[in-house]
């Protein structure tokens, strides 16, 4: 991991209009490609809302304090998994991708899961490979269950991956 990112904990005076900023710069750079392009112009800082689930928040900050990645997590919000935890998203910087602070991020947020639940699943884009492997190498494995979300940009397919720990 880079040594000047330390990974923290959200809390209700975080700056979640830079948390935002990061999952706007985030989604520009790794969905580009992946998704619509119409879709991701439709988007502003503003599509997202991280002051409603910071009690389950990990925040990566940089030697000046600056968050550069992002993951929450939480109890599934999805009824076939009811009882089950969730990776709602993790997203890192792009200059601070490939540095571990993902991986860190990562291990923290199952860590808190797992001290509640031993099942857990995220949903991810079905053409990010590069996401699933990701997940997979944290013990996550890719199911059949494609979820779709059609919007006025084009439709959104995301495959379910699970953990199950004895």
């Amino acid at each position: 991991m880079t040594a000047k990112v330390k990974v923290i904990e959200a809390t209700a005076n975080s700056d979640f209009d830079a948390i935002r900023q990061v999952y706007y710069v985030t989604w520009q750079d790794a969905y580009h490609g992946l998704i619509s392009d119409d879709f991701l112009a439709h988007l502003s800082p503003a599509s997202w809302h991280p002051e409603r689930r910071w009690q389950d928040t990990l925040l990566a900050v940089d030697d000046k304090d600056k968050i550069v990645g992002v993951c929450s997590f939480g109890p599934a919000r999805l009824p076939d998994f009811n009882g089950w935890g969730e990776l709602y998203s993790i997203y890192v910087l792009p200059q601070f991708q490939h540095t571990g602070v993902g991986a860190v991020m990562m291990t923290r947020a199952l860590q808190r899961l797992h001290e509640k639940l031993d099942q857990f699943y995220i949903r991810v884009l079905d053409n990010n490979v590069s996401a699933q492997k990701f997940y997979q190498h944290f013990g996550f494995s890719v199911t059949d269950q494609i979820m779709e979300d059609t919007t006025k940009f084009g439709t959104i397919r995301e495959r379910v991956m699970v953990k199950q720990d004895p």
